[in-house]
């Protein structure tokens, strides 16, 4: 999905993206609860499953928020970004190089992601992974799987089973 550029961009978006940026994230920040931060992430359009934890200064993005799929039981720890476009503004010869894009994100049920955790667009975190604390997911995580490093790449296979009542 091609990202609109800034000029061609509606009234509707730039209304939206008002609310996301100036207001709920505002509130969110001031929100000691989690299960409150999780409803103003739902407000701004993500999709936020069940028994989710979101850590404090998270930084979801508010351009195409819509496009973050949140399923049951994950952990976003603190200070993480998840990123559902890449974009620029300004004219020079990169944005040739690098035509603006929006793709989903999607952290798959019962994921982790650790610190600083950085979810580039068009990623998605499979069931049960585990994202290291300051690892840059560039591509798919494999259901089960601990990743780490910038790029993440695979580390080791997780051996889980299931606590009782969730499987």
């Amino acid at each position: 999905m091609a990202a609109e550029p800034t000029s061609q961009r509606s009234a509707g978006f730039l209304i939206r993206a008002f609310w996301r940026r100036m207001i709920c994230m505002k509130i969110v920040g001031l929100c000691p609860f989690p299960a409150g931060r999780n409803c103003v992430y739902r407000m701004m359009g993500i999709k936020v499953g069940r028994d989710v934890f979101i850590g404090f200064d998270v930084e979801f993005d508010t351009n195409h928020s819509e496009l973050i799929e949140i399923e049951d039981h994950v952990t976003i720890s603190h200070r993480c970004i998840v990123s559902t476009h890449m974009a620029t503004s300004t004219r020079t010869p990169l944005r040739a190089l690098y035509p603006a894009l929006a793709a989903p994100v999607k952290i798959r049920r019962g994921a982790w992601i650790c610190t600083g955790a950085i979810l580039l667009p068009g990623t998605t975190v499979g069931e049960n992974a585990l994202v290291a604390a300051g690892a840059v997911v560039t591509h798919d995580v494999e259901p089960a799987t601990l990743v780490a490093g910038i790029p993440a790449r695979p580390v080791r296979h997780l051996d889980l089973v299931s606590p009782p009542g969730r499987g």
